[in-house]
């Protein structure tokens, strides 16, 4: 739990809080738009434990993701609020349904979370939520860090 606690608070220290004017904040919803790639290194408290994650957006504020890794894989659009934009602070959630060793078989995820697109199109993202384990009939804490290159 130490480590979720550090990322986060590496996470919030990376963040710049910077005010922008109209014209800023237009050129940065068109960069935005031309995203819709993410690949990202996964390690987390659900499964897969460590992964490489694909995702893919079909709008600014809607993805889907798939991650292969460590004995396990996942599954599961994402909902992102504001839209992805550039040197922003962006909220997501979602559902997400795997498979792995360490949960005894499937599970499902409900992230909850923050993520920083950087203007050089690097994507820090931390989250946290319950899981359900479908084997065990459980719920337990989940929690996932991401750092990828959206292109």
């Amino acid at each position: 739990m130490k480590i979720i606690y550090t990322l986060f608070l590496l996470l919030a220290l990376s963040i710049k809080v910077q005010a922008q004017n109209a014209t800023n904040h237009v050129g940065s919803l068109e960069k935005s738009s031309r995203v819709k790639n993410i690949v990202s290194l996964k390690a987390g408290i659900t499964d897969p434990i460590l992964a490489v994650v694909y995702e893919r957006l079909f709008t600014p504020y809607l993805s889907a993701e798939l991650a292969v890794g460590l004995l396990g894989v996942s599954i599961g659009p994402r909902l992102i609020l504001p839209s992805l934009r550039q040197n922003k602070v962006n909220f997501h959630t979602g559902v997400i349904f795997g498979a792995g060793y360490f949960a005894g078989g499937g599970y499902g995820y409900l992230p909850i979370g923050i993520n920083r697109l950087t203007k050089n199109n690097f994507v820090i993202s931390l989250d946290l939520g319950p899981q359900y384990l479908f084997e065990g009939e459980e719920f337990l804490p989940g929690g996932t860090f991401k750092i990828g290159k959206a292109f």
